[in-house]
């Protein structure tokens, strides 16, 4: 009977090891049916004289957030199989499913950077065509915790403490959270300078 609590002490490190493994678990990646031409996205993504410029903006509670200098924003050629990931993506962004990109094709990107704290952003030499712009931009959201200051303690008339209770004080704290800006422009013509905005 002595080796019962320890017994029971393994059964339960084990019933919590596989707990957390439960809820850590991968989620199943789902990738486009459709084949990646690797040539065909090379070539949309050859040397032009072309430009896309403008600013991405998140809008939250009335306020706007801007991706701010030096963070990334992402630029890719929409081709077939990248039109079928967006779709996929509508479909599968959960704990259990996600929709991805193969290696390969996530490869074939522009990655920019913000120029300045107004979300201002630029892509040079680009070809004629249809792209898809993303980035991630924070915006802060407030919590409220309440944490004990002190403790206040009720006497009677014989100076005898009867009891006491915690005292509260709430505090304030911001929380930054990243959501998606994204959305498509179009190149009409070699030299063309494109002004966009993007947005949530």
């Amino acid at each position: 009977m002595k080796t019962l609590p320890k017994i029971l002490s393994i059964n339960l490190l084990l019933f919590l090891c596989c707990s957390i493994a439960y809820a850590q678990k991968a989620p199943q990646w789902v990738l486009p049916t459709t084949p990646f031409n690797e040539a065909e996205t090379a070539r949309l993504m050859e040397r032009g004289s072309a430009t896309i410029e403008g600013t991405a903006t998140l809008k939250k509670k009335g306020k706007d957030n801007f991706g701010v200098k030096g963070s990334q924003i992402l630029l890719f050629p929409v081709t077939p199989y990248f039109t079928e990931f967006l779709e996929l993506k509508k479909k599968f962004n959960n704990r259990k499913k996600q929709a991805t990109m193969s290696p390969v094709a996530f490869t074939y990107r522009i990655e920019g950077r913000f120029l300045d704290d107004k979300g201002t952003f630029q892509f040079t030499n680009l070809k004629p065509g249809k792209y898809y712009i993303i980035s991630w931009i924070a915006f802060a959201r407030q919590k409220t915790i309440a944490v004990q200051t002190g403790t206040s303690t009720s006497y009677n008339v014989y100076g005898y403490a009867l009891g006491s209770s915690p005292i509260y004080e709430d505090y304030h704290y911001d929380v930054f959270i990243e959501n998606e800006v994204s959305g498509f422009v179009e190149v009409n013509e070699a030299g063309a300078v494109v002004n966009v905005m993007v947005s949530n």
